[in-house]
This record gives C-alpha cells, structure tokens and sequence, in this order.
C-alpha cells in the first residue's frame, strides 16, 4: 500500500484503491474482500462511503478494528460465501486476496459476488500476475493452468492473465478496464498486476485495456 492515509503502508489507501476509486458511484455501500489492516476500508470510509470488510485473519482484523472505527468489520472465509443479501452492495473491491483458489472456486466466488451487487454495481479487483518470476521458481508446482502449489511453503496461488480473468468474469460484468498495469509495493515493486474493474449489467460496453 502507498498513500497519504494514516500509519505504516498497511494503513494507507493502496494504489489501486485510490485509481479505482474514479469508477464507483459518488456515494454507497462498499463491501471490501480480504482487507488486511484496513488501509483501503479506511480510506473508503473516510470519503463517506458505508464500508464492510472482512478477513479471514483474526489477528489483522484486530489491528483493522483499532485503526478504522467506522467501518464494520467481520471475520469470513470467502470459500464459504458471503453471508450478505442479493443486490445489497454499490462496489465490491479486492485487493490482492483473491488469488488463491482454484478455478471452480474462483468461479464460485466471482458468481457470488455478482449475485450481491446491485444492478450497474462496481466490481475492482487487482490480483496476482502471470508475469510474476517466483512461479517459474523450483519450489512452484502448476496443479492447473495459472494455479500453482508452492511446495515449500504449503501456499496455493493463483496467477492471472489478462486472458483468463476474461474467462472468469465472462457474462458476469461489462469490463470497464482490464489491463496488466496494477501496482504494488511491498518488499519490491511489481507493475504487472492484473487490475479489473466492471460493472454488473446486460449491455456490454467499450473498455480501457
């Protein structure tokens, strides 16, 4: 994360929350997936939007709940749903979180997402790159495409192209932007990040990539 919002790196708006943020509706209910310490919800919050985050550690949503005390917080494994109503939220937005399952869980969870936007909501998603050199290290195994097992570690991970997020997202939402330019910093600076924005609708539109 890289900003001007509060604390250390992980309190601040990341890059991409605050490029995405041109694409949401001026006002509404924002429902953050893997927040992390909050920096995003925060900055999200801050703006007077309505904002749900969850986490599926325990421990970063305590420090979360320190930082942000407008936003509500909750601990959730996304492969087991989002426990929210159809129609429910203005913008789902992810930040790096939703990269590490594979392909009929991805499915699963995109399809739920959509099911609990309103119609024309936003979806924002940056997430793991194709281009990323530790797949192609020793300790990666490919157990399908795009989707690896780091052996070493136990850490399953999926890797994104341009290509196949356009297969996930595929009749879902209208892509406003879809390109391999994401940001972000943390021990390095990668910029091959696969960003997606789009919307929840019939009519597809003209997009940036």
């Amino acid at each position: 994360h890289t900003g001007t919002f509060g604390g250390d790196w992980a309190t601040k708006p990341s890059i991409f929350a605050e490029y995405a943020l041109k694409f949401f509706p001026k006002k509404g209910r924002i429902l953050e997936i893997g927040t992390g310490k909050g920096g995003d919800a925060g900055f999200f919050q801050s703006l007077g939007y309505e904002v749900v985050a969850t986490d599926f550690s325990e421990e970063a949503l305590r420090m979360a709940k320190r930082n942000f005390k407008g936003v509500e917080f909750i601990n959730l494994d996304t492969t087991h749903g989002l426990p929210f109503k159809n129609n429910s939220f203005d913008v789902v937005y992810s930040h790096m979180s939703l990269h590490y399952f594979d392909a009929q869980t991805t499915r699963k969870i995109f399809k739920d997402i959509h099911r609990i936007l309103k119609t024309n909501g936003i979806f924002a998603i940056i997430a793991n790159t194709i281009d990323d050199p530790e797949k192609d290290t020793k300790d990666f195994l490919e157990l399908e495409n795009g989707f690896y097992k780091n052996t070493n570690k136990n850490i399953l991970k999926r890797y994104f192209s341009i290509q196949s997020m356009e297969e996930f997202i595929h009749s879902l939402f209208n892509i406003l932007l879809l390109d391999n330019k994401g940001e972000v910093i943390y021990k390095i600076k990668l910029k091959t990040l696969i960003r997606f924005i789009g919307r929840k609708g019939l009519a597809q539109e003209p997009f940036l990539r």
